[in-house]
Order: C-alpha cells, then structure tokens, then sequence
C-alpha cells in the first residue's frame, strides 16, 4: 500500500511540474518577437504593411525588408504585432521593435540616423 502512495504521489508532482512549466514557455513565447524579424548586429530590419519600400538594398544600414500587402497578412502570420493600419512600418534592431510608424520617410531616417 505504501509503493503506491509513493507512485501516486511522485506521478501528481511530475503532471504538477509539467503542467507548470508548459504554461511558462507559453507565456514566454507569446510575448517575445518573432526571431525572423529581428536584425544581426548593428543593422536594422523593416516589417512593412501596404507599401513597398523601392531598392532597399541601397538604404545603409537595413539588411531586410519583410513585406506584407494588407493588414489582414500581417495579423494572421504575426498577430502579436497589433497592426491596425496601412500603410505601416515596423523598425528592429537585434533584440526588439525600436519604431512604429505610419511614415515610411520616418523609418528609413531612423534606420540612416542610428546605423
């Protein structure tokens, strides 16, 4: 009777710590970007809503450009982004998103500005 309070006792701690660290890990993957989106190093990147960005490989310091069409893309695939408007455009560096905006004038000063 013993053996099987034990294993009873030990299968209720391993569900409870399962059950535990899984709720962690979504909570922890929920709030943190996609890492798709995010730069290497001191470059920048640009996730862009409703209007193309013309010869991005000659604007310093923007190594990519993830383009979405409409609002409703860029929801469905990242919907953490809360994008509500179109045009919009998204700055990140290596570890986050460092400007939102509507303007694509203003992100592309900011990427030459601060590369």
């Amino acid at each position: 009777m013993k053996k099987w309070s034990y294993l009873v006792l030990i299968m209720c701690l391993f569900i409870l710590c399962t059950a535990c660290s899984n709720v962690t890990w979504k909570k922890q993957y929920a709030t943190s970007l996609p890492r798709e989106l995010l730069s290497d190093g001191k470059e920048y990147s640009i996730l862009a809503v409703g209007e193309d960005i013309d010869h991005p490989e000659e604007i310093m310091g923007l190594k990519q450009v993830r383009y979405f069409s409409s609002v409703k893309g860029v929801k469905n695939q990242y919907p953490e982004l809360k994008v509500k408007e179109s045009p919009f455009f998204i700055v990140f560096n290596d570890k986050e998103a460092v400007l939102r905006t509507s303007k694509l004038n203003k992100a592309l000063e900011f990427i030459e500005e601060n590369y």
